[in-house]
Order: structure tokens, then C-alpha cells, then sequence
């Protein structure tokens, strides 16, 4: 249908104040490299508090703290 293609449409004019042409956005695609995503990771990720929420028994499931200190550990 023509939804998503609208969604798309008003997704990038808001981001970009354009339409991306598809050329462009494969490019944009092609650039993504394993140091794109960890520069990335590293920006948002690592050494950030997590939120953390949980369904069902939680008895196994890590204190915060630790998860946070195998969060800035993974970044090194």
C-alpha cells in the first residue's frame, strides 16, 4: 500500500527537509563499516546507565550495577 511509502516520505522531510533519493540513501548504506557502528556504540551505548526492565521470575537476573560495570568494560 501507500502507507509506508508516506511514512518514508514524511520520515525524511522531517530529518532532512528532502527526499532522499534512492541512489543516495544505498550510498549512505554502503558507507556503514564496522568502525561506523563502533563509533556509533560507543556515542550511545557503552558507559551510559542502561534502563533495564524485566518480565517473569528475575531471580537470575543480574544486579544493575553489573551490568552497567560489563557495559564500560566491553568498551575497552
Amino acid at each position: 500500500g501507500s502507507t509506508p511509502i508516506c511514512e518514508d516520505i514524511g520520515r525524511q522531510m522531517l530529518c532532512y527537509n528532502r527526499r532522499i533519493p534512492i541512489p543516495e540513501l544505498e550510498a549512505r548504506i554502503d558507507a556503514v563499516n564496522a568502525e561506523t557502528i563502533q563509533e556509533v556504540c560507543t556515542k550511545y551505548i557503552h558507559a551510559k546507565s542502561p534502563a533495564l526492565a524485566a518480565v517473569g521470575p528475575i531471580e537470575r537476573l543480574p544486579e544493575f550495577n553489573q551490568i552497567h560495570r560489563n557495559m564500560c568494560w566491553l568498551r575497552d
